[in-house]
């Protein structure tokens, strides 16, 4: 049990899928978390503790106790994993929240399934990398070079801003939520990810309705601000820029981060733009 969370299994479309949930019921409408690719749910947890409502954090398939069969995509992976978390755990409707990849899964739930989907929140997201497939290659070379767990020792250091870079608890969670998986899965995750292109269905979200915010750090390298205004332009959300913080928010200013989930999901609950 993680503070505040029970951990669960579900049954996915592609096998098991591991659960963070709030270990008591709350009000209001349940917030699911969706962790960036070759993370975990666990990066989440110190937001989850700030906010007072129901929280559920899925292991995406390929990551952290879930298992580990592809497709490693969005529209055919990774949203009916979600989708199977949510009818498992008999939730009609959600507010979504992701961090990198995770963002992009939630913009794409939201396109597909408008009515399972209360609110948005992407932070350090995309639309599309337009990462070429030589450059995701390179990454996989440099990734059975080291090894899974020296590969994203290495890669943690160089995506979060500059005031986070010695973080201890940074790296203490990122390595329990990078995990040991092969190298073979994290290779396919990766051209998944970086392959990923959702621009065709922005539109659908703006015509929704549904509120979106698209945070992003000014330190991010992977996914900077100008790829999260671009999310907020195509969604019809808002863009905000979180100064001196990198890729992994969630970690880096947990508190600004619950801070700005708190008054959009009010502010989606009372009708406000």
């Amino acid at each position: 049990m993680s503070r505040g969370l029970d951990r669960v299994s579900v049954e996915g479309p592609a096998g098991k899928l591991s659960v963070l949930r709030t270990a008591d019921d709350r009000s209001g409408v349940p917030l699911v978390l969706l962790h960036p690719i070759n993370s975990a749910a666990v990066v989440w947890e110190d937001v989850a503790a700030r906010l007072d409502r129901t929280v559920v954090a899925p292991d995406l398939r390929g990551h952290g106790n879930s298992g580990q069969t592809g497709p490693f995509t969005v529209e055919d992976g990774y949203v009916p994993d979600v989708l199977a978390v949510l009818d498992a755990l008999g939730l009609d409707q959600a507010h979504l929240a992701g961090g990198s990849l995770g963002g992009t899964i939630s913009v794409a739930l939201a396109a597909l399934h408008p009515r399972r989907v209360r609110s948005v929140a992407a932070f350090g997201s995309t639309l599309g990398t337009g990462v070429p497939d030589e450059a995701i290659a390179a990454m996989v070379r440099e990734l059975e070079a080291a090894g899974t767990a020296g590969y994203f020792a290495g890669q943690v250091p160089e995506i979060v801003g500059r005031k986070h870079r010695d973080s201890a608890r940074v790296r203490e969670v990122m390595a329990e939520a990078v995990g040991a998986r092969p190298t073979t899965v994290v290779a396919e995750i990766l051209y998944g990810a970086f392959g990923a292109d959702i621009r065709h269905l922005a539109g659908k979200v703006a015509t929704s309705g549904i509120p979106v915010l698209a945070v992003a750090g000014t330190e991010d390298p992977t996914c900077p601000p100008a790829m999260s205004r671009e999310l907020a332009e195509a969604t019809g959300g808002t863009a905000v820029e979180l100064d001196g913080t990198g890729h992994l928010p969630m970690l880096e200013e947990t508190g600004q981060v619950a801070d700005l989930l708190r008054n959009h999901l009010a502010r989606a609950e009372e009708g406000r733009p």
